[in-house]
């Protein structure tokens, strides 16, 4: 092993590097059976040094180290995949992109949507490289190619344009609420400020009195 591990530093462009692994292979080596050991495991049956199924190279004396060395599979991270134009703007508030998302939010009006292509129909003052760094990010997250196209004609409303005509429709239906209009008929002058939605209160489960317990 040292031999080779000789012949590996001369050869090697970065020979630091090369000594690394030779040292690694021999303190893996350390570990191995000795011959007697190995043969009554092959006589056995069993592998020595406990590796299952695994063979180095042959050649150079250190099969068995590198047996001990192959790379094991690494788990690869799960990638998102938005199926809706909606999701892929939650998709990029989940990776903190506040600023990809304020400008998908506010210039984008959704043509088409589908996994891996949307077109869009921008809006006036938006930034020219949108498409560009959106392309970018959802290649990133999702490990695939995405056609993003700022070309399209006759878009949908932008998600900011959607909000705002919810908050409308719900302050409408709040001021035709009868009981609104009579607080408001009752003092004149007066107008509806901010409407914001509460969140519902829980009510807490009532705790049932112990019963009193007999003395002797």
């Amino acid at each position: 092993m040292l031999l080779k591990a000789l012949d590996e530093v001369r050869r090697a462009p970065n020979p630091a590097d090369a000594v690394e692994m030779a040292i690694v292979r021999l303190a893996y080596a350390a570990d191995l059976p000795g011959p007697e050991e190995a043969l009554k495991a092959l006589q056995g049956g069993e592998t020595p040094g406990g590796v299952s199924g695994v063979r180095g190279p042959s050649g150079g004396g250190s099969g068995g180290a590198s047996a001990l060395l192959a790379p094991r599979p690494v788990a690869q991270p799960v990638l998102p995949d938005p199926q809706t134009f909606e999701q892929m703007v939650t998709l990029i508030g989940e990776k903190r992109e506040v600023g990809l998302q304020m400008d998908v939010e506010r210039y984008v009006r959704p043509v088409s949507f589908r996994p891996g292509a949307l077109t869009y129909e921008p809006v006036a003052g938006g930034p020219p490289d949108l498409a560009r760094r959106l392309a970018g990010r959802l290649r990133e997250w999702t490990g695939r190619t995405w056609l993003i196209a700022a070309n399209g004609q006759g878009g949908g409303e932008t998600l900011i344009d959607q909000e705002r005509r919810a908050r409308a429709v719900a302050r409408a239906e709040i001021e035709a609420d009868p009981f609104v209009r009579s607080v408001m008929d009752a003092f004149p002058g007066a107008r509806l400020g901010e409407v914001k939605i509460l969140a519902p209160t829980v009510e807490m489960p009532s705790i049932p009195d112990e019963p009193d317990s007999d003395e002797d």
